[in-house]
């Protein structure tokens, strides 16, 4: 324990010259009195220290602790509770009897150690309460939770139950490395390969276009069923497309089977696949598998200009080419078309140039939406003059290079945090250098760090110019920011996501509605259903005064009634989870006397990830506990699992010492005392008469 101060200490001095000052002068001339000479200095005394004090106190005067806390030793338990433990024969034990062994392991941990239980499936919950709910496996978040929950703390050892099967996050022997504590392992499940056909894969495109032919390809798996055939059918609805057979040439075989399927009518349209059945199949839940696919009435067409070869170009076009979504062209300035009308974007790359050779007027003249890629050989003065919604002021044509900055706050769409972190590593481009002058109702992506200042000049960009929409990448050499992704994932991808959400912002036509319902088409079953809406007024000005009503409806004309939560300026409604199936829903808003309906359907898909694979793998988690300094057992032993960690000579009690700063001008004993002192003080006077 020790005392400090915001001042130093030598004011304490001063505090007792005050307190023996203003003694002296207040008892000074009663001397003369004829007080006894006791009364008189016991007045002095309580005056004295009572003044001290309070002047002591202005000094900000704080208590300085050293306090001891013991920890016990902290055991982690995580069990999987994915629907892959109930799809083998042993359900009935998981169901039953291994709840009452983990009961049983943590009341014999508790005697020394402080036990936390979570369990682990598609999401982290704490305790375990074997519902066995969770549609996909990740092991490896887990971990992750653990090392960031536990890392700074007395966690002893760690005991993992499950069948080590994952089907979501990363390796998890790889995730475990950031355990510095022991790991053990309870092995689950059953490691035997049984008889079993199944659907392991489907893969198709999520969209398609009106009159496209598509492939759909299944991949089939069959074990233990050499010599046997089966049939898959592919169907919409109760209508029977197609069916072909898959035949089995040893114990363990894939194939892939192909389907080709026609988009005939606009809309989401939903597919099942079927395998038959064979006898004595371990598990027959994992023969059937659905998908969906939504058919658009048609592609949108970009135009790629450029005055000459650049590697911007090229980026742009594969950042393109792996969308769905489009058709590009590729036009040399000196080859234009006299017509824009068939394009929904137009890529204009350091165009108009310093060259003169494109004749842009017929594009102006149009209303296609542009995208201008500005760069070295961008006459920036024509630039200016087209007046499309930035005017950069440079008088020496020179450029700087410039990192990108993402801006938080923009919303024209959605970008993930992962793709996030990847575009805050882009390389700088090289940037006009000069003043931008642009509407404040710009959006903008990406703002220019120059050097270590970040300002407020844009990068990316986009506005509304009369009925056209403009973006603007103010640099040059985006190729690099594409190179950047492959370097940090080993792919393109958040690089082409950008640019495939830049261009459908700029290439789709805005909704000129008063009413407009925001809704995902594909919804998995473990995801609510999720509903933003938004209501303008005559002056295209966002209201939500009204209240905004929507039906539900299922395929067996099951209605679900909501009313939307207003937010800020819009609605939002969360209506839960919702059973695999179709729906439809019907929404209404009333604005004045004019009613405003919107109407649609979205599909719940079902998650089929945890019956694709019921062979435990043991050797994951005999790797996992032998790294961590820890013991994989078999589920028959679990009993004995408490007695193990609790032999261990590393799992102690830890003592922590804290230092610990208090207020003394908070403290109620001081106050009590300067009180008290006062009181008597005064007492003393009131009996003498003074």
């Amino acid at each position: 324990m020790g005392l400090v101060t915001e001042y130093p200490l030598g004011f304490l001095f001063f505090c007792i010259l005050l307190g023996a000052a203003y003694a002296f002068v207040l008892y000074y001339q009663d001397i003369k009195k004829g007080l006894k000479p006791a009364t008189h200095r016991l007045m002095v005394v309580f005056r004295f220290l009572a003044v001290s004090l309070i002047s002591f106190l202005l000094l900000g005067p704080l208590i300085k602790q050293t306090a001891k806390q013991v920890e016990k030793p902290i055991i982690v338990i995580g069990v999987d509770n994915s629907r892959s433990m109930v799809l083998t024969g042993d359900s009935e034990y998981y169901r039953k009897e291994f709840p009452k062994s983990i009961d049983a392991l943590v009341e014999a941990l508790k005697k020394k150690c402080e036990v936390r239980t979570y369990s682990f499936g598609g999401k982290l919950e704490n305790g375990f309460n074997s519902s066995y709910g969770g549609l996909k496996t990740d092991i490896s978040a887990f971990f992750n939770e653990v090392n960031t929950r536990y890392s700074n703390r007395n966690a002893a050892a760690l005991i993992l139950a499950t069948d080590g099967i994952y089907n979501d996050g990363t390796d998890p022997f790889y995730a475990a490395r950031k355990i510095s504590f022991p790991v053990y392992t309870i092995a689950l499940g059953d490691t035997l390969l049984k008889k079993d056909i199944l659907i392991r894969k489907v893969f198709v495109n999520k969209t398609a276009y009106k009159g496209d032919k598509f492939p759909v390809e299944a991949l089939v798996e069959m074990n233990k069923c050499a010599g046997s055939s089966a049939k898959l059918t592919l169907s919409q609805g109760s209508h029977l497309l197609e069916t072909k057979e898959v035949r089995a040439n040893s114990d363990h075989t894939l194939q892939k089977v192909t389907f080709m399927l026609e988009a005939k009518d606009k809309g989401v349209v939903k597919y099942a696949l079927q395998l038959s059945e064979l006898d004595g199949e371990g598990s027959k839940l994992n023969n059937s598998a659905s998908f969906i696919v939504e058919v658009l009435d048609a592609r949108q067409k970009i135009a790629l200009i450029f005055d000459a070869p650049h590697p911007d170009v090229t980026a742009i076009q594969k950042g393109l080419e792996g969308s769905t979504h489009f058709e590009i062209d590729l036009l040399r300035a000196g080859d234009l078309p006299k017509s824009y009308e068939k394009y929904d974007l137009v890529i204009l790359n350091q165009l108009p140039s310093v060259t003169n050779v494109a004749d842009l007027a017929p594009l102006f003249k149009s209303k296609v939406s542009l995208l201008f890629l500005v760069g070295s050989q961008t006459d920036i003065n024509s630039l200016n003059n087209l007046k499309q919604g930035l005017i950069i002021n440079t008088s020496t044509n020179s450029f700087t290079e410039s990192q990108p900055v993402v801006n938080e706050e923009f919303s024209l769409f959605s970008m993930d945090k992962k793709d996030i972190a990847v575009f805050r590593e882009f390389p700088p481009l090289q940037c006009p250098f000069g003043t931008y002058q642009f509407s404040p109702l710009t959006d903008v992506l990406f703002y220019q760090k120059i050097g270590n200042v970040t300002t407020k000049t844009p990068m990316v960009m986009f506005t509304h110019v009369a009925d056209r929409k403009v973006g603007f990448v103010a640099g040059e050499n985006i190729w690099r920011w594409r190179i950047s992704d492959f370097v940090q994932q080993s792919n393109h991808e958040s690089f082409d996501l950008m640019i495939d959400k830049i261009a459908q912002y700029l290439s789709t036509k805005d909704d000129k509605s008063f009413f407009r319902i925001h809704l995902n088409s594909r919804i998995s079953e473990n995801e609510p259903v999720e509903i933003d809406a938004e209501v303008f007024n005559a002056s295209y000005e966002l209201i939500n005064e009204p209240d905004i009503n929507i039906t539900i409806t299922d395929a067996e004309n099951k209605t679900y009634l909501f009313i939307f939560s207003k937010t800020a300026k819009a609605y939002y409604l969360n209506a839960g989870l919702f059973p695999i199936g179709e729906y439809s829903y019907k929404a209404a808003v009333k604005v004045g006397s004019e009613i405003y309906q919107k109407s649609g359907k979205f599909f719940v898909e079902q998650v089929n990830i945890e019956s694709s694979s019921l062979v435990a793998d043991h050797n994951l988690l005999f790797r996992i506990a032998k790294s961590h300094d820890g013991e994989m057992i078999n589920k028959s032993d679990i009993g004995k699992l408490a007695e193990k960690i609790l032999a261990r000579e590393d799992i102690r009690s830890v003592s922590v010492f804290q230092q610990r700063m208090s207020d003394l001008i908070g403290n109620p004993w001081l106050f009590a005392l300067i009180l008290a002192l006062l009181s008597a003080e005064w007492v003393i006077r009131k009996r003498e008469g003074m």
